[in-house]
């Protein structure tokens, strides 16, 4: 299996560093970076979409906020949450935005900034296990 990941955060230098431990970590086969949050829905047009096994989201982006992106996901692909592990991973300590994102289905935890390698793998292990999981049911 296949596992896909988007990286979606508008800080160049976060995105070399989680390039940088993605790589590392070798637990995706197919790494997407964005680094415009609207760069996603122009590819979402494709009709060869399809949405990665996990999600790394900022909340904090200029043009539509982390919240905004999961609501506009949300009306594209209405079994978003069955398809797909969205993590929001911020420099936020606000604790209202980690009780918001509990709000959401979709997502499956809040991270800090930075992640490591190994929380990096063990999404990515995690995330294997659910999907075969998925498929032997």
């Amino acid at each position: 299996m296949i596992k896909s990941v988007w990286v979606i955060d508008d800080d160049e230098i976060y995105q070399m560093i989680i390039k940088k431990l993605i790589g590392r970590s070798q637990a995706f086969d197919e790494e997407h970076y964005y680094k415009c949050v609207l760069d996603v829905f122009k590819d979402l047009e494709s009709p060869d979409f399809q949405l990665p096994d996990v999600i790394f989201l900022d909340i904090n982006m200029p043009q539509m906020d982390g919240w905004q992106f999961i609501e506009r996901l949300r009306e594209l692909c209405p079994d978003l949450s069955a398809k797909c592990n969205i993590y929001i991973v911020s420099s936020s300590i606000a604790y209202s935005d980690k009780e918001r994102a509990k709000k959401y289905p979709e997502i499956s935890n809040f991270l800090s900034k930075p992640v490591s390698v190994e929380v990096i793998t063990e999404i990515a292990e995690a995330v294997n296990k659910k999907t075969r999981c998925r498929d032997q049911a």
